[in-house]
């Protein structure tokens, strides 16, 4: 049967909530194309669902890490404004990201935070737009944004982060219901009146010349901005289904419930000018769905950069392993291998040579009998106590097992210079390279193999440096601000 392209593209524009303008036959044959690598990937994870190893195994990791430097604008506990001297009111960004990322306790929220105050440093007017929790109040919201010197609008979370009355349950349910592709929940926050209320009067009243969004599941307000042909940026955190399903597990339901991430993914890709991943091996995957696609590291590791940090030849190293939370599953998979394999390994055949420091929050209270011996749990540190701690620290051990994006507690030590053992898969495709920037572990034995290896002060030494200096060529705040600019620019010229 003839298939009538004006009624492909009517039905296009009803499916994905606005135009997609789509001129030839060619480009629709690319979009069907990328939809069919999105649902392949999704029939090759049920596949392989019982060979779950061999999946995706060098995927990249993401970390809800505790973001180690003092806030630009928390500095010592305390709101602090750095002024900018460059602002150009003639361009304005609209960001639209979740819960307010202040103050920053995670790599994630510093990502957003960073990010904020880098539009308006580059010399962009900026306004934000955030989903509220139920335990932040609008005049702390104000307060931030008077410190900040932006505009914060916020919106009150309906479905998550609060608690839902029986009503609220039947709303969340017969929202689903209008549109599969809100099965995924983080999707469904941003389909509700509100907000889009909300976005459809700024683009009216302030006239953004591009709108921001913070991560891809915000794809429901694509199409209100799209209907007035402004340029939209989307930063991914990490490619979602890939997440999701290495974290809760690749069971049955867990595949049935990552379909509509997936279709998150491809709706938010080819309705954004441009997307932003957060590593090369994610971007791969966005430039199949995105041309436009390029890569954003973590805009918080610039503060991170150091120039140098102490190596000293003594007998015992101080060895560290720190994740924000250890209600995340990767973080307690990683902590559960040093606790149980690698600390009592070393206390039994290499006694008073390796101290492993544990930080962080929520460690699971079956755990507390292996803080003892060459064990010591320190809970979550923050700025300068942080900053002291670190400087004595010789080794970061950080084991990655599954997870996606980008792993602040690998980046960052090797940004300080830390030398630091990891498993390869976590470097995510950037350019650091075994025994020259980093040392790479794939178990056990390969892990108490480079700890006794960097017992060496002059390996150690070379490992620091060298780390140090790839560093600042990716991670640099000239680097981050020029991806960020080069972007902006590329639109506004459009």
């Amino acid at each position: 049967m003839a298939i009538n392209t004006n009624n492909a593209y009517a039905y296009s524009n009803c499916f994905y909530g606005s135009s997609l303008r789509l001129k030839n036959k060619k480009r629709i044959r690319r979009y069907f194309n990328t939809l069919v690598f999105n649902a392949c990937s999704f029939l090759r994870f049920f596949y392989h669902r019982t060979n779950i190893g061999k999946i995706l195994s060098s995927s990249c990791t993401t970390s809800y890490y505790t973001f180690s430097s003092s806030f630009l604008f928390f500095e010592g506990g305390r709101l602090t404004k750095k002024k900018n001297n460059n602002m150009n009111n003639s361009k304005k960004i609209l960001v639209i990201t979740p819960s307010l990322p202040f103050p920053p306790t995670g790599a994630e929220q510093a990502d957003r935070a960073y990010g904020i105050s880098g539009l308006k440093n580059l010399g962009y007017e900026v306004k934000v737009v955030v989903k509220l929790v139920e335990w932040q109040t609008p005049e702390y919201v104000k307060e931030v944004g008077q410190k900040l010197g932006v505009e914060i609008i916020p919106v009150p979370y309906k479905f998550s982060n609060r608690t839902l009355t029986r009503k609220d349950r039947i709303k969340k349910i017969m929202l689903k219901l209008s549109n599969p592709l809100l099965l995924d929940g983080a999707a469904l926050e941003y389909a509700e009146p509100e907000i889009k209320r909300v976005l459809k009067q700024e683009l009216r009243v302030w006239r953004p010349n591009i709108v921001w969004f913070d991560y891809t599941y915000l794809w429901p307000l694509y199409g209100i901005v799209r209907k007035q042909k402004i340029p939209i940026i989307t930063r991914s955190i990490n490619y979602e289904p890939v997440h999701f399903l290495q974290e809760d597990g690749y069971t049955l339901f867990n595949l049935l419930k990552s379909a509509p991430k997936f279709f998150s993914e491809f709706l938010s890709s080819i309705k954004s000018t441009h997307v932003f991943a957060i590593t090369p091996k994610e971007e791969k995957i966005y430039k199949r769905m995105n041309k436009q696609a390029s890569v954003l590291p973590l805009r918080s590791l610039p503060y991170c950069l150091k120039k140098s940090h102490p190596i000293n030849d003594k007998k015992t190293l101080n060895v560290f392993f720190m994740g924000s939370t250890y209600n995340v599953s990767h973080n307690r998979k990683a902590l559960e291998f040093i606790l149980k394999e690698i600390a009592p390994f070393m206390s039994k055949h290499h006694p008073n040579q390796f101290l492993f420091y544990i930080l962080g929050k929520k460690v699971p209270e079956n755990y507390n009998e292996f803080f003892k011996d060459n064990v010591i749990y320190k809970g979550p540190l923050y700025g300068n106590e942080l900053e002291s701690f670190l400087l004595n620290i010789d080794l970061a051990l950080v084991p990655s097992f599954f997870g996606a994006g980008m792993q602040q507690k690998i980046f960052e030590p090797l940004a300080r210079g830390i030398p630091t053992i990891t498993s390869k898969r976590g470097i995510a495709d950037y350019p650091f390279k075994d025994r020259t920037h980093v040392y790479f572990a794939k178990n056990k034995a390969d892990f108490i193999n480079c700890l006794l290896e960097l017992r060496d002060v002059t390996k150690r030494k070379k490992l620091s440096q060298e780390s140090i200096n790839l560093a600042s060529k990716l991670f640099s705040m000239q680097i981050i601000s020029q991806a960020i600019r080069t972007a902006i620019n590329k639109l506004l010229k459009t």
